[in-house]
């Protein structure tokens, strides 16, 4: 078979390129939740909210959600994240996917420079665990939860290209999405964040993946229009 029929047939099972303006609303409703959420937190109008959700799951603790506790936290851990979604770009690349490539690896660097801008634009506070300097400035930032947003960022913006490119299963599919739920929870279990800080972590995620989707869907269009 030559390198010609291989490419068509590899071309028609692609999805037809999608229109970029549902990633873009989508995108700007993340921003104003997000903004929308950091404004009830500076006010301390979540702090009734934040102190009953840790006072149920702290007074729940159980052995079999601690042993499901150290494997999730391990597996989420960035570095893994990021070696795992460099690891699909490569594959995304051999299989002639670019326009998938860049979008999905777009997703991580997005998530980490929002991160550190989060750092600086949003109010701060310690997290439920450490509760030094409480009535200072914080020592160590939790809003939004930059761990929750770059999980839920890499997983939905590959669950959304990969299945647009029908190259992933329904059930694969199912997991990747419901992994930032997962991987949020276990954060809350875990005391490491606040409630708000873990919803702010996923709707941020969620506007990364959405510009993910966006630039995948004007890369797709782009393609098509030159051949």
């Amino acid at each position: 078979m030559s390198k010609t029929v291989e490419a068509h047939q590899a071309s028609s099972v692609r999805a037809k390129a999608g229109s970029p303006i549902g990633g873009t609303i989508v995108l700007l409703a993340a921003a104003g939740a997000l903004s929308l959420i950091a404004r009830a937190v500076k006010r301390d109008d979540t702090t009734e909210v934040d102190n009953h959700v840790r006072d149920v799951l702290q007074g729940n603790q159980s052995r079999p959600v601690d042993l499901l506790a150290r494997p999730v936290t391990l597996l989420s851990l960035p570095i893994l994240v990021v070696a795992a979604t460099a690891g699909l770009v490569l594959w995304l690349k051999q299989k002639d996917r670019l326009e998938a490539a860049i979008a999905i690896g777009f997703a991580p660097v997005a998530a980490a420079t929002l991160g550190q801008g989060f750092t600086m634009f949003f109010p701060q506070r310690n997290p439920p665990d450490n509760q030094e300097g409480q009535s200072g400035q914080a020592s160590e930032s939790s809003f939004p939860s930059g761990h929750t947003a770059g999980v839920t960022a890499e997983a939905l913006a590959i669950g959304y290209i990969l299945s647009r490119d029908k190259l992933i299963s329904p059930s694969v599919l199912s997991f990747v999405l419901g992994w930032p739920i997962i991987v949020g929870a276990i954060r809350l279990y875990r005391d490491r964040h606040w409630a708000s800080d873990i919803l702010a972590g996923w709707v941020a995620g969620a506007g990364v993946a959405a510009a993910s989707a966006v630039l995948y869907d004007v890369l797709t269009a782009r393609k098509q229009e030159e051949s």
